[in-house]
């Protein structure tokens, strides 16, 4: 501050004391304007920037929450009206694929096995018919009206077996089982329900000996080697960021515990509910985190889609609210003038208005151009 003016200020032809040079404003735009001695621009030597247009990084914080992704996520529904009579398996237990988890007793699937058996039975002997009069047809033994009806009797019965064995599929029945029921005695008609996926029962809505209908919910099962999580951001930043974009999954309570992921898909709509995109990020877990049902804080490193103006963060001063930097007029004068600022990066300033492309920018002794505009004025005062 020791090299800053202190000569007298002169006295205009009407007595009014003049603006002092360091800060005195442009006669017809009004701009605040530092003029600096040569001494003082030697001693201050003051750094500048050409403002420019690129494409930015920006770091978009934005909430997340947690569910089990797609493929890792199975609900177990009773596929056919019934009552429980075995469970093999309660909530929180590991299962694997294919492991039995509960037992139905339903009339309804013992009547749909029977009318399987009794086709099956029945295609058998109309298979036989057909042959023998075949070769009675060959040999001129029968007539060929006969072996027509014998055909279509078959045909048919094949339809109808066809028909049921669908039927079972559908209700997970493999062609083994089908295969054994005409070996084995059946007891009760029980149908067994297996998991569909790996994972850990996380719901267990049935009790033994309960009764459920076709499509009810029974339990459902989680995987927690990858996890879907939903980021809900504002329309106006969802056009910076694309899928394979970096993004840092971490908690706010604890920043030290963190996950790197990519974002995988956008929506392309706005949701109607909370007027915001969401962005889906498909990843695996880490120890067991995040767990579906958590809140995170996610960082996504995205881009801008045009270049935008930007300018060193070491460039802008704040009086209050308003951002402030300094034009370069001349090698002794900077003006002093406000910016809209978009949005901040790491260490970017993306300036909305109030700065053109080509001008120089301080990026260095701010301050002291601040102070020294301040120091004038209430000398003045």
């Amino acid at each position: 501050m020791s090299a800053c003016s202190q000569e007298p200020v002169g006295e205009t032809a009407s007595g009014d004391v003049e603006a002092p040079p360091s800060v005195r404003e442009g006669e017809t735009s009004g701009q605040q304007l530092v003029r600096l001695r040569r001494e003082q621009a030697a001693e201050l030597k003051v750094r500048t920037v050409v403002a420019g247009r690129d494409t930015a990084q920006v770091a978009v914080t934005l909430p997340g929450q947690v569910q089990p992704a797609p493929d890792y996520f199975a609900q177990v529904s009773a596929p056919i009206s019934g009552r429980v009579v075995r469970i093999h398996a309660h909530e929180g237990e590991a299962v694997r694929q294919g492991q039995p988890l509960l037992a139905l007793e339903s009339l309804e699937f013992a009547n749909l096995a029977a009318d399987y058996l009794q086709a099956a039975a029945e295609e058998a002997y109309q298979q036989r018919q057909v042959e023998r009069l075949r070769e009675l047809v060959d040999k001129k033994i029968a007539a060929r009206s006969r072996l027509d009806r014998a055909e279509a009797d078959l045909s048919r019965t094949h339809a109808s077996v066809s028909a049921t064995h669908a039927r079972l599929r559908a209700l997970g029945i493999t062609d083994a089982q089908m295969e054994r029921w005409s070996t084995e005695t059946r007891e009760r008609p029980l149908l067994q329900l297996y998991a569909p996926i790996s994972g850990a029962i996380d719901q267990h809505d049935i009790d033994l000996g309960q009764s459920v209908t076709a499509y009810q919910a029974m339990m459902t099962i989680i995987s927690t080697e990858k996890v879907l999580i939903r980021g809900f951001v504002s329309p106006e930043d969802a056009p910076m960021m694309a899928p394979g974009d970096p993004v840092t999954v971490s908690l706010e309570n604890a920043p030290g515990q963190a996950l790197d992921a990519t974002v995988t898909t956008i929506n392309p709509s706005v949701d109607p509910q909370n007027r915001s995109v969401t962005v889906n990020i498909i990843t695996p877990t880490r120890d067991r985190w995040p767990m579906p049902g958590q809140t995170v804080r996610l960082s996504i490193q995205a881009s801008n889609p045009r270049p935008v103006m930007m300018l060193p963060l070491s460039a802008v001063q704040y009086e209050g609210e308003q951002a402030i930097i300094f034009v370069r007029r001349d090698p002794l004068t900077y003006e002093k003038r406000p910016i809209t600022v978009d949005r901040l990066t790491e260490d970017q300033v993306i300036v909305a208005e109030g700065l053109d492309e080509g001008e120089e920018v301080a990026v260095t002794q701010i301050f002291s151009l601040k102070a020294l505009g301040r120091y004038e004025l209430y000398a003045e005062e």
